[in-house]
């Protein structure tokens, strides 16, 4: 695939964390000037990870049946407007459903970044296509809270949302560009059976539910250290916020990195054994975590080190992922996309109140998400990895 259209196709994938981490450094003033709690706050981020979910589902389905340009184009014109409409809110409740909305229309990018990559590539190039994405998405959790810092000693986190809803016109101006990937031939006409035909489908598929899950629960992890960081390091820690906009985005940087490694390693190792590496490195992020939570004025370099494991894991372990989750799906790329989608922001946005904003109780979250990872990849990738060595076997014996 062109470059051009890979970096135009990751700037629609980074939606998510633009539209999440650009506004973190705003969190204690919001709460502030809203006259609210910190916990109300967070809903706003609940709300729009919900909203990407919603809105990824809508779009996974349109564009399996209508092609996949018409539904990336209303989505950036939704995610534009509501965006304005987070600028103007006077109260948090407007400022939740703003960012529901706002989600729901930047979902339509991702899942449909994701979906024009699979109607091109397969396999390892989709993979490398993939990984190709990930340098702008995290290039996102990098440059998207440092401009928010820089943005809130400036303006204010009014003026935050405003920077936001420039880059929406931008994404939606880029949309325009980008070219039919599916043709009519190879579209799903929309109907309540084939729609449950296709989910069904999808949920059955092992390979799905490994390497979306994977992913779902790494990010999620990734979710509660981003709602609760802004609290941790700014009223814990007592950092400003351009100096924790950039803690956060040197943390983000492994997230780049880590992601990038999979070029090398595909050299040499399988995506189901790079997937691997995700789980150690959550596990690592875990153990960490809890130390820190555990010792009485711990260092701030330490829940750094725990903070930065998780999206380095995420890094690694997201390419790999989402294209086994994928692979068995040509005919159905959106639906089984946005079904991950769903998956991975309903889960975050139900769990990141949940952890709260304080270091125990982001630590105590990691733990059980990495439990729970491990327990999917004894199980569902165990096996999978076991079916998958006879075959090989038997193409050897073939050959």
């Amino acid at each position: 695939m062109p470059a051009a259209v890979l970096l135009l196709l990751g700037a629609m994938t980074a939606v998510g964390p633009i539209a999440l981490d650009l506004y973190l450094s705003a969190f204690p003033e919001i709460a502030t000037e809203l006259g609210v709690e910190a916990h109300q706050v967070q809903l706003t981020l609940t709300a729009c990870m919900i909203g990407l979910g919603v809105g990824q589902l809508i779009a996974g389905i349109a564009s399996d049946a209508y092609g996949r340009r018409r539904p990336l184009l209303i989505g950036m014109a939704v995610f534009l407007v509501f965006s304005l409409l987070c600028m103007a809110s006077q109260d948090i409740w407007m400022l939740i459903i703003a960012r529901f909305l706002q989600g729901a229309g930047g979902g339509a990018g991702i899942v449909i970044a994701r979906s024009v990559i699979r109607d091109r590539t397969s396999g390892e190039a989709m993979v490398r296509a993939l990984t190709t994405v990930m340098i702008v998405l995290g290039l996102a959790p990098i440059l998207g809270p440092m401009i928010g810092g820089v943005l809130m000693e400036l303006t204010g986190w009014r003026g935050v949302f405003g920077a936001l809803s420039v880059i929406a016109a931008l994404l939606a101006l880029g949309s325009l560009t980008l070219k039919e990937s599916l043709p009519p031939e190879r579209r799903r006409p929309i109907s309540i059976a084939k729609i449950r035909a296709d989910f069904a489908a999808v949920l059955r598929d092992r390979d799905w539910q490994y390497g979306a899950g994977t992913v779902s629960l790494t990010s999620t992890a990734v979710f509660f250290y981003i709602g609760a960081s802004a609290f941790v390091f700014q009223e814990v820690y007592g950092l400003s916020p351009l100096e924790y906009s950039i803690v956060f985005g040197v943390n983000a940087a492994n997230f780049m990195i880590f992601s990038q490694s999979n070029r090398l390693l595909s050299r040499w190792f399988s995506a189901q054994t790079r997937l691997g590496v995700a789980v150690v490195g959550m596990c690592a992020a875990s153990v960490v975590l809890a130390t820190a939570a555990l010792i009485d004025d711990a260092p701030i370099w330490l829940p750094m080190i725990g903070f930065a494991l998780l999206p380095a894991a995420h890094g690694v372990g997201s390419p790999n992922g989402l294209a086994i989750s994928l692979e068995n799906h040509a005919e159905r790329a959106g639906s089984a996309s946005a079904l991950q989608g769903v998956v991975q922001y309903t889960l975050a946005g139900i769990a990141v109140p949940l952890a709260g904003e304080t270091l125990g109780g982001v630590a105590a979250a990691v733990c059980i998400v990495t439990v729970v990872m491990v327990l999917l990849r004894v199980s569902i990738g165990r096996r999978r990895a076991a079916a998958v060595q006879p075959a090989r076997g038997a193409a050897d014996q073939v050959a």
